[in-house]
């Protein structure tokens, strides 16, 4: 019989008795030692399993500025057409450069209907050709009231050395409100056929970005873990309820 057998039985403990209760003690503390590992590592194996990957973050920064991009474009046309529409405001697509550099070629003119009579000389406006051949937008040079409520006006563009060959007689004239510059040449592509695909498909592309959420990718990715290794997520809850009464 050993010392430690010896010593044992002047204790009053049974050898069989004291050795299985050290190794009952063993077992207990090595069962800590694991569980307490395992709830320390349990949300650094929950993020190890779901990380946010590179590609996720530039995406979601892609989606971000596209999205707000495409917000503060659509608030601007409804604000701008909303007023335009309410005003009497009529957008019109410059085609000529008779107007430069005042007005270049491709810039959308707002012109509102006003009483020819109310119009000084020197404003821009936009009247029609005699014989209906479309609209002519150049600066009045000079305004004759040929019968009440009738005008003889004289025309002239910027970059033009001489008056319009003719006079226009009008009761109402577009009064220039403002400009776009190169607005002209976007509402002339969406109004073709592959500009209709184009702005179709960006529609959709749009919709998609807004559909596939990054927060709601994470959170079902996130979710399929959790149903994948149940006990680590409890590990991390639990690990998260420690670290929230410490």
């Amino acid at each position: 019989m050993t010392l430690p057998d010896i010593m044992r039985e002047e204790e009053g403990m049974p050898v069989d008795a004291a050795g299985q209760a050290k190794r009952r003690e063993m077992r207990e503390t090595r069962s800590t030692r694991t569980r307490r590992a395992k709830t320390g590592s349990g949300i650094n194996t929950a993020a190890a399993k779901d990380p946010v990957h590179p590609a996720m973050r530039i995406y979601a920064a892609f989606r971000s500025t596209v999205m707000t991009v495409g917000a503060i474009v659509g608030v601007a046309s409804i604000l701008t057409f909303g007023v335009s529409l309410l005003f009497g405001v009529r957008p019109l697509v410059v085609v000529s450069g008779s107007m430069e550099p005042t007005i270049p070629v491709g810039a959308v003119v707002f012109t509102a209907q006003t009483p020819a009579g109310d119009i000084k000389d020197g404003t821009i406006v936009t009247v029609d050709r005699p014989r209906n051949l479309g609209l002519v937008t150049h600066r009045l040079i000079k305004s004759v009231e040929t019968e009440p409520g009738t005008y003889e006006y004289t025309l002239k563009g910027d970059a033009n050395s001489k008056d319009d060959p003719e006079p226009y007689k009008v009761k109402t004239a577009g009064k220039y409100v403002w400009h776009v510059v190169g607005l002209g040449y976007l509402a002339e592509f969406l109004q073709s056929r592959n500009g209709m695909i184009v702005g179709i498909g960006c529609g959709l592309a749009l919709f998609a970005l807004f559909i596939a959420d990054p927060d709601r990718i994470a959170s079902r990715r996130s979710k399929r873990n959790e149903e994948a290794d149940p006990e680590g997520a409890e590990h991390a809850t639990q690990q998260e309820s420690h670290g929230t009464h410490s």
